[in-house]
């Protein structure tokens, strides 16, 4: 075994494509409360691609608007601008990578399964009344770390999904053994690169199950909502299988059986509307 090592890390992160510079002012600003929204709004809104991506999210099911947005600064104005931001990057982020083509990755299902994580931490932000922008993009970016390991290394991590095949194992545990790292640590370095806010960054960590506290709970929401798209089977993965739930968590949220199929039915609903905006091609 071959062990990645943290300067190899550094390098697949440098690697990456960027994203677009408005997107990386927009992740800048979520901690600044004096942000110029207006301006931020004419710069998203100089982007047609990004523009018509965020209008499209934001006239469907995802939001049930009952009258037509008809522009960024109408969107802000009546979604919010966190809530157009958390678009925004949705927007660029999938179509930074979702054209990227790798043996050992099918980007199609990665980013299916994304978009279905990042739905479901939505809606149970919404049931548990905590931040429903920061709960869909820590879900978006739940994954990323994997993205970043098979795009730097496809022989390697091809190894991991074989002893994982071998072993029937899960994947993070196959992650380390092979490479000695595990694909959310790689994701929080990635985050960290892209100067998101911690807010964000520790959405990827493993809730501290014996230290509740906020942070805890908002990773604890991106892992219920990546239990719940496997659980829906969206992707299409053959490999795909629900991760455990450790009790802790579960009791973390409270999350009762009508919430869980609310969520489960909303996750649905939104899904290949929200796949096709995007770009995922979520009906082939």
């Amino acid at each position: 075994m071959n062990p990645i090592t943290s300067e190899e890390i550094s390098e697949a992160v440098v690697r990456l494509p960027s994203l677009p510079t408005i997107v990386l002012e927009l992740i800048n600003a979520l901690d600044n409360g004096d942000v110029d929204t207006n301006t931020l709004a004419q710069k998203i809104s100089h982007d047609q691609a990004l523009t018509a991506k965020v209008l499209g999210l934001a006239n469907s099911s995802f939001y049930g608007m009952q009258n037509k947005v008809g522009s960024i600064p109408h969107a802000v104005t009546v979604l919010g601008f966190n809530s157009v931001r958390s678009l925004v990057t949705a927007a660029a982020v999938v179509g930074t990578f979702s054209g990227s083509k790798s043996k050992v990755l099918d980007y199609a299902e990665f980013w299916k399964h994304a978009i279905a994580t990042a739905l479901s931490a939505k809606a149970i932000a919404r049931k548990l009344g905590a931040n429903e922008d920061q709960a869909f993009i820590g879900g978006l970016l739940h994954n990323i770390g994997r993205l970043v390991l098979a795009t730097y290394s496809p022989s390697r991590y091809q190894e991991v999904l074989n002893w994982r095949s071998q072993h029937d194992g899960d994947l993070m545990a196959a992650e380390i053994h092979v490479l000695g790292i595990d694909h959310k640590t790689v994701g929080r370095a990635m985050l960290t690169h892209w100067k998101f806010p911690a807010s964000i960054v520790e959405t990827l960590n493993t809730p501290d199950v014996a230290h509740p506290h906020e942070q805890s709970r908002a990773a604890a929401v991106v892992t219920v909502a990546d239990a719940i798209a496997y659980g829906l089977d969206v992707s299409g993965g053959e490999h795909d299988r629900i991760p455990v739930i450790s009790q802790i968590e579960w009791d973390m949220l409270h999350l009762n059986d009508a919430m869980l199929t609310e969520i489960f039915s909303t996750t649905e609903r939104q899904f290949e509307e929200a796949c096709m905006i995007l770009g995922t091609n979520a009906g082939e």
